[in-house]
């Protein structure tokens, strides 16, 4: 046996506490009252708690996490802040049994959603708890402590720069290779309601070198020239040394020089709009990349991914300078954030390229997208480039359970719609007259329009009892959105046939009313007995063609839809605040008439991707396995295995005498997972197999971008994609038909430059109407709710939270970075304020980067951080609402947190043991020779010298 001599332990305690002589005893102090103050030992000092497996059997069991009554026996004579105390850490223990079995191996699926239930139980019920109890010697929160508390997420600061990707690499006096030849672009500025144009063509230079500095300098000249204060400057980034790997060993060798760009310097009244003369399509390709498995193992999902967009030029030599070759690559962009992948990408009227994606949950703080921190498991984002690749706005959904996007349209006036499914809470949304709830597991459609500006208009959650999901989108020219998609069981006010199959195909179409609301103007069910789903709607005036899948088969169906637009008077406030009555014109019914249909033949085991028009005609884009599909005129032969397919015909779909019927594949089993048409041809990106268009295999598993001429069925071009670790998935293609133009090679986006964002909190974050927090300015005083509006600002946020307050809470908009944040402080040392979470998933702390917690001022005290307003000591648990348990990474984070929590308990019990003993900090008691030794310091260092004999096997 080990064994050792206590008394050094007790004499250190002594010298850290002053404590000498009589008083290091240990036994029960006396206060200089003659009143004895009695220490009980904590729980984990006395080896008093359960075994981890016992406190996980009782919270699965549905037992309270929280018993007050559970040491209560041995806590006799003692301050009751004790028995609150430990009560709280029990529960933590609890939790923390909880996380501790979800990581242990060979737990099922099963068992760890049980775990996670009981997890959200439990921080429901602490949270409570913490909330409303009330302490004699200390405050405890269920956030943090803090002298304020500012967010870490916010709206964007409006700027008037802008800087372009790295152009080259070099030295300061390089000539710029993309500079040389005749190469020109165009800038109209509008300043003050009048628009001048300015023409920056290089040859103007004439034999001036064409480096970065003396072309900025040409074309600064220029603006100046015409009376503007917009300028161009030169951003130069130092290069690094390079570290390369030589038999094994790392070898440093210098900079190959340093990377140069422009920058952009606008005016707040200056608007700049860019453009080019000659001009080609741009094609945007998203990729997904990454190896799926690279320890080899099936069983743990242990793949990392990385999306890009990739921009090519279809230009051709012939197309003018600057444009590029065919199928010239302009930039590839590595997207940032925790997206999963990009389901669709769509090119707008302004050469913006827009992109829906599926982002997951990031953990330990890190940013999900853009900034914005995701609330469920997985959510929708909704992203805008410009052309040049630069991201002009995120928004995100908001569903606090899962989200997956499906679709995206953008109309021509700038309106974006995006549609996909969703379960659990989405706030904000209207709901139809059936839907499954903020609690369900069960997936509803959705369906969310927003303004040209990227501002929600609104969103609509329509749904029958069991999963359904919207799957296609199109605008009318009316402003009607037509959404398609797929649903296991009946849906509101649906008229047509009855399928009753697995899944039945159905067609909606949503107009916006008189107050700005979505109304639903019908539903058309169709299909067969079979599984069926919708691929995509395209409109043609009052014709609605839908493309969809039913029991295999590809199949086309037109509809003629006659809206009914009606003019009311509405009352608004007009811009002096004065109520006037305004004529307002919009949708109010609908009658829908199904017309033909057309069966393209079997899939044979491929899809169909989608639906375009173009040049009056209707094109149809997927893969199959089919080599004699229905469409005549057919200008290519199938290759083997799964092909992809472009069929073209009239847009009365019965009518086969215009067809046209093009595949394109190699020998094995190729792919469709994109498709878009300009000007007769047709853009397909997918997964390559083997032999395609001749091009041998260069990573493990490629895609591949190819533009086929549909007419001819010639490959006017066509490349094999790799990516990291040699996986490659291409997920979307979109073409714009002037988007590549000489100011490629200056990285400038074609169009109008828009420095301005929206400074609305449910654009810049994952806020949604109705999230809400709370706030109290006294101990468990009553909570205060504030609820976030669709047209709240971080001003009109601070002015809530002021008045809630009673103005003793000050709320200023500060900045972090590139954005303006909310700072919440006390407005005076006697306020205390308490941020907690909201309730019932409507939690917006998180979307915001507030922490929430106590908020106070502080001062020193004889050598010791106190609160200013001279009550006790306040501590905080800093738990978040929710804990993931599902997850490894989740799983770590949990145990971090809770742990945390734990160690705040136990530094409150030895604030208010060692209080009770009259004990001070060092720095506080320096000479005192009275006092004793707690008995929870002895039964620490009893619990010390037991560890030390079961490590050694001592007795």
């Amino acid at each position: 046996m080990i064994s050792f001599d206590s008394s050094i332990l007790l004499s250190y305690y002594q010298a850290r506490s002053g404590v000498t002589g009589a008083g290091a005893s240990g036994t029960a102090p006396t206060r200089s009252s003659g009143s004895k103050a009695v220490v009980p030992t904590a729980p984990w000092l006395s080896g008093s708690a359960p075994p981890a497996s016992e406190l996980v059997r009782s919270a699965l069991s549905g037992r309270k996490f929280i018993d007050e009554g559970a040491s209560a026996s041995g806590l006799k004579g003692v301050s009751p802040d004790y028995k609150k105390l430990f009560a709280t850490y029990q529960a933590l223990n609890t939790l923390s049994a909880l996380a501790a079995r979800a990581g242990e191996k060979n737990v099922t699926d099963g068992e760890i959603s049980h775990l996670q239930t009981a997890m959200a139980k439990g921080l429901g019920e602490i949270s409570n708890y913490v909330q409303n109890l009330s302490l004699d010697q200390m405050r405890l929160t269920t956030g943090a402590v803090m002298t304020s508390d500012k967010g870490t997420v916010g709206v964007p600061k409006a700027t008037y720069s802008y800087t372009t990707d790295k152009l080259y690499s070099g030295q300061v006096d390089d000539e710029v290779p993309q500079f040389q030849g005749a190469v020109s672009f165009d800038v109209a500025i509008k300043s003050f309601g009048a628009t001048s144009n300015v023409t920056m063509d290089l040859s103007e230079m004439g034999s001036t070198p064409r480096t970065m500095s003396n072309v900025v300098t040409y074309m600064n000249g220029k603006l100046k020239t015409a009376g503007f204060n917009t300028s161009f400057s030169v951003q130069r980034t130092t290069g690094e040394e390079r570290t390369v790997q030589v038999n094994g060993k790392p070898v440093k060798l210098p900079a190959t020089g340093d990377d140069f760009a422009l920058r952009v310097n606008g005016d707040s009244v200056e608007q700049l709009t860019f453009s080019a003369l000659t001009t080609a399509p741009a094609v945007y390709v998203t990729t997904r990349a990454g190896d799926p498995d690279p320890d080899k193992d099936t069983t743990t999902d242990d793949g990392v991914f990385e999306t890009t967009l990739t921009k090519y030029s279809a230009a051709g030599t012939g197309a003018g300078p600057g444009a590029g070759a065919p199928g010239g690559k302009v930039f590839s962009e590595t997207l940032q954030g925790t997206i999963s992948s990009v389901r669709k990408s769509v090119t707008g009227a302004d050469g913006s390229v827009y992109m829906l994606a599926d982002v997951d949950t990031a953990v330990d703080g890190k940013t999900d997208i853009n900034g914005q921190t995701i609330k469920g498991e997985s959510d929708v984002a909704l992203l805008k480039y410009d052309s040049a690749g630069h991201l002009l706005y995120a928004r995100t959904l908001g569903a606090t359970d899962e989200a997956s996007g499906l679709s995206l349209a953008v109309s021509d006036d700038g309106s974006v719609a995006v549609a996909g499914s969703v379960s659990g809470r989405l706030a904000g949304a209207v709901n139809g007259p059936i839907n499954n709830g903020d609690s369900s597991t069960v997936s509803d459609s959705f369906v969310t329009r927003y303004d040209a500006s990227g501002d929600e208009q609104w969103t609509v959650r329509r749904g029958g009892l069991q999963e359904d999901e919207a799957t296609a989108l199109a605008f009318g020219s009316d402003g009607v959105l037509y959404v398609g998609g797929r649903s296991k069981s009946d849906l509101p006010s649906a008229t047509g046939a009855d399928p009753s199959g697995g899944w039945d195909a159905y067609l909606s179409a949503f107009a916006t009313d008189v107050n700005g609301q979505p109304k639903a103007l019908f539903t058309q069910k169709f299909g067969t007995t079979e599984n069926d789903s919708v691929s995509g709607i395209v409109v043609n005036g009052s014709q609605v063609i839908v493309g969809s899948k039913e029991n295999g088969e590809a199949m086309l169906r037109s509809f003629d839809v006659t809206p009914s637009v009606v003019t009311e008077n509405v009352t608004k406030l007009d811009q002096y605040g004065a109520y006037q009555s305004v004529p307002v014109t919009y949708t109010k019914t609908a009658t829908v008439t199904a017309g033909a249909t057309r069966d393209l033949g079997s899939l044979k085991g491929g899809e169909m991707v989608g639906l375009k028009i173009d040049g009056g005609q209707l094109y149809v884009g997927g893969y199959t396995a089919n080599n004699l599909m229905s469409i005549n005129g057919a200008t290519t032969a199938p290759s083997g295995g799964m092909d992809a397919f472009v069929g073209r015909m009239s847009l009365d779909i019965s009518d086969n005498n215009a067809d046209t019927l093009t595949y394109y594949g190699g020998t094995g089993d190729d792919t469709v997972t994109g498709f878009d048409v300009s000007n007769g041809t047709a853009w397909l990106v997918g997964s390559a197999g083997a032999n395609l268009d001749g091009q041998t295999t260069v990573g493990t598993k490629d895609g591949y971008v190819a533009q086929v001429n549909v007419g001819t069925g010639n490959v006017d071009w066509s490349q094999r994609l790799t990516g990291k670790d040699g996986f490659a998935t291409p997920t979307s293609v979109a073409v714009s038909a002037s988007g590549a133009s000489s100011l490629d090679a200056f990285g400038l986006p074609s169009g109008k430059m828009d420095f301005s964002q929206s400074d609305r909190i449910v654009s810049a974050t994952a806020a949604r109407a109705g999230d809400t927090f709370q706030i109290r300015t006294r101990e468990r005083g009553a909570l205060t709710t504030i609820k976030i509006e669709a047209n709240d600002t971080l001003e009109t946020l601070a002015d809530k939270i002021k008045r809630a307050s009673g103005f003793r809470a000050k709320v200023e908009v500060s900045s972090s970075g590139n954005s303006r944040v909310l700072k919440i402080s006390p407005a005076s040392n006697t306020s205390t304020i308490e941020i907690v979470a909201g309730k019932g998933g409507t939690d917006v702390l998180t979307s915001l980067g507030l922490a929430g917690g106590v908020v106070r001022a502080t001062k020193a005290d004889d050598g010791k951080t106190v609160s200013a307003d001279g009550s006790g000591p306040v501590y905080g648990l800093s738990l978040p609402p929710e804990l993931d348990l599902t997850s490894d990474a989740g799983r770590k984070n949990a145990s971090m947190v809770i742990q945390r929590a734990m160690s705040a308990v136990r530094s409150g019990y030895r604030e208010i043991a060692d209080t009770a003993m009259g004990i001070k900090s060092e720095s506080s008691t320096a000479g005192k020779t009275g006092g004793t030794v707690p008995a929870y310091l002895t039964a620490q260092i009893s619990n010390y010298q037991a560890a030390l004999n079961r490590l050694t096997g001592g007795g």
